[in-house]
């Protein structure tokens, strides 16, 4: 398998920027084991019987809170503490079957999912990352057993994305603690915690000058100083708490230190790239729980004497919105797979998930709605209310645009370092000028670049039945792997301000893990002897819809990349900027 200098799993995603691809990191798709086949049906059994008698998402919706017998209950379960070891109180679980157990949950209400993914996918994540054996010993079984609810606090009033902008200040008192002053805005339990991972400025001296760096506390519930704002009226997601917290002088014991102190930011980033992962697996439930009510009405609405799931524009949002579930849930367990074989380097992939995940479930509840027509607009169906509870997910952890110029931007680095030869000489007319120096690494430029025109290395896994989509994988993969480098030398260190085009990359890059991903898990089901033929014949049906759809897009990224709107969209934005607006009225012309 491929791996990098220390013996780890390489990224899958970062490869497809160079053009390449390891299919032993593809192929076989992983599965489910015999054992976590079983513990996975117990536990999603379970989660659905606790939620028919005790999960009432209108209620919880319609009251903004969630009452505490029922995460009492949910701790009871075992689902606050599914990653935490088993000789500390938890389940254990690896990061396949966590996602799937944690979907299960969001299958049922968003509030409730988000309070359990702020809780221990984000919430205590640094400590399982980052803690020593003493504090894991001193919070882990409490977390787990739902004593302690827990709560990541790293944005602020004037940092969001840009998380080296925070302010809270966390001072050394040479005593032996330290003293943490400042506010987070917007932490998912806030004002249930006895748990705070909370990401501060400290001071450090390098080269014998004093500069501030990100470190990670853990502050406990009820120290003084400690306090929140009020509870966030928010659209959706109600139930959940949401509140401001703030920092007055609040004094910590060096021993609440995670990690090292001045790493806090990749400690932060660690901990988003898992909480990524699980959203984007409760993003897939919730979609096919949207389908399942768009197929209920869709069979039983009849207009002109026929089920409206008859008609064409129906059955291209229905079959959208499977083809959709059917990706991404193969990107989320495609990649599980391989951080349980150890891939460390995953934030690509999660980010991926991410976005993708987020966007169809946007785009599922707005198609079930449109199906729904006049009963998806009224409050007595769950339409709006889901509609409402979903958006937030293109925000949480890291917009969907901020992830994007991260995905472009990691993703080009490799290929930028591999240029880096070429300096200067990316200039024809300057590398005329010396071309003895110049031919050598012209020669090699040259070559793998018609390699990549070529069309990349063939899926020799992929299952016959997609040997056309698998070909088509590969030639637009190489597609890819050209305007990666024709970006980089056409704007060269200047690509970090230019977004336009970072998001085409990221989209292309994203539609290549798409297919990849399902080509895959696809070629496993085909191979099985567990699927019937009409199972056979449903996902191989998505497959090529999917590679089909995919595919479009990438055409249309490529050819996007030269041929675009992008100086119109930049004046356009601009005039908008200094008008304040639109700007005039059809009175005025």
């Amino acid at each position: 398998m491929a791996s990098n200098s220390n013996g780890q799993l390489e990224s899958v995603v970062g490869s497809l920027f160079f053009g390449e691809i390891n299919e032993n990191l593809v192929f076989p798709f992983p599965h489910f084991s015999d054992s976590q086949v079983e513990m996975a049906k117990e536990m999603t059994a379970a989660v659905d019987a606790f939620a028919k008698d005790n999960i009432n998402g209108e209620k919880f919706d319609k009251e903004a809170h969630l009452p505490k017998e029922v995460i009492q209950g949910l701790a009871e379960m075992g689902l606050l503490g599914l990653g935490v070891p088993e000789d500390l109180g938890g389940l254990g679980l690896d990061y396949s079957l966590y996602c799937r157990v944690f979907a299960q949950v969001a299958s049922h209400d968003g509030s409730v999912a988000t309070m359990i993914g702020a809780h221990q996918s984000i919430g205590y994540r640094a400590l399982l990352n980052e803690g020593t054996p003493e504090q894991k010993k001193k919070w882990l079984p409490r977390l787990a057993s739902g004593e302690v609810i827990a709560a990541f606090c790293l944005t602020e009033p004037g940092s969001g994305s840009d998380a080296y902008s925070i302010k809270t200040k966390a001072v050394d008192n040479k005593d032996g603690t330290y003293t943490i002053t400042g506010q987070k805005l917007w932490i998912t339990n806030g004002g249930l915690a006895g748990f705070y991972s909370v990401f501060c400025k400290t001071e450090h001296v390098v080269d014998g000058k004093t500069v501030e760096k990100i470190s990670c506390f853990i502050v406990e519930g009820g120290s003084p100083g400690l306090s929140f704002g009020e509870k966030e009226n928010k659209m959706g997601i109600r139930a959940s708490e949401t509140r401001a917290v703030y920092f007055d002088k609040v004094v910590v014991p060096k021993e609440n230190i995670l990690g090292e102190l001045g790493k806090g930011f990749k400690i932060a980033m660690n901990v988003l790239n898992s909480g990524r992962l699980s959203l984007g697996a409760g993003c897939v439930s919730g979609m096919k729980m949207i389908l399942e009510m768009a197929t209920a009405h869709a069979t039983n609405r009849k207009q002109f004497d026929r089920p409206i799931a008859e008609f064409g524009l129906i059955q291209d949002k229905l079959t959208k919105m499977a083809a959709m579930t059917y990706a991404a849930e193969s990107m989320v367990y495609l990649t599980t797979g391989n951080m349980i074989k150890g891939m460390n380097d995953y934030y690509m992939e999660t980010a991926v998930c991410k976005i993708y995940g987020s966007e169809s479930l946007w785009a599922s509840i707005d198609m079930a709605m449109q199906i729904a027509a006049g009963n998806g607009y009224m409050k007595e169906y769950p339409y709006e209310r889901l509609m409402r509870d979903v958006r937030i997910n293109m925000i949480f952890e890291g917009t969907n645009e901020i992830l994007r110029a991260l995905l472009a931007l990691s993703g080009v680095r490799g290929p930028s370092e591999e240029m880096k030869e070429l300096g200067k000489v990316t200039d024809v007319s300057k590398a005329l000028q010396d071309p003895i120096k110049s031919l050598g690494v012209f020669t090699k430029f040259a070559r793998k670049r018609m390699s990549h025109m070529m069309g990349s290395k063939a899926l020799t896994k992929a299952h016959p039945e997609l040997k056309e989509q698998a070909e088509k994988f590969s030639s637009m993969l190489g597609r890819f792997a050209i305007a990666v480098e024709d970006t980089l030398i056409k704007y060269g260190k200047n690509i970090i301000d230019n977004e336009l085009p970072q998001g085409r990359l990221a989209d292309m890059v994203i539609d290549l893990y798409i297919i990849l991903a399902c080509i895959s898990r696809t070629t496993a089901i085909l191979n099985s002897s567990k699927a019937t033929q009409e199972q056979k014949d449903y996902v191989l049906r998505l497959t090529k819809y999917i590679c089909n759809e995919s595919g479009r897009k990438i055409k249309r990224n490529l050819k996007a990349m030269s041929k675009n709107n992008d100086k119109n969209v930049i004046k356009i934005s601009e005039t908008v900027v200094k008008n304040g607006g639109y700007g005039f009225d059809i009175i005025d012309f």
